[in-house]
C-alpha cells in the first residue's frame, strides 16, 4: 500500500505544475490572449509573408560584385 502511494504522489507531482500550466495557457486562449506560452500565434509569420510578397518578381539585381581573378585579388592571394 506503500508503495502505491509514493508512486500515485510522484505523478502527481510531475503532473501538477504540467496541468496548472495548460490550464492556464487555454484561459489566456479564451480570454483572447494571443502568442502565449504553449499556444503560440502566426502573428509575426503573417507580417513576414505579407513583406516576402511585395517584393517584385522581377526586380534588377544589383551591380556585379569584382571577378574572383581581378589582378588585385591575385596579388592579395
Amino acid at each position: 500500500m506503500n508503495l502505491f502511494i509514493e508512486n500515485y504522489a510522484q505523478l502527481f507531482a510531475v503532473a501538477a505544475p504540467v496541468v496548472t500550466l495548460a490550464v492556464l495557457n487555454l484561459l489566456l486562449a479564451f480570454g483572447g490572449e494571443r502568442g502565449t506560452l504553449l499556444l503560440p500565434s502566426a502573428g509575426p509569420f503573417d507580417a513576414i509573408r505579407r513583406a516576402a510578397n511585395a517584393v517584385p518578381a522581377g526586380s534588377a539585381p544589383g551591380r556585379a560584385e569584382a571577378p574572383a581573378n581581378d589582378p588585385d585579388f591575385r596579388r592579395a592571394a
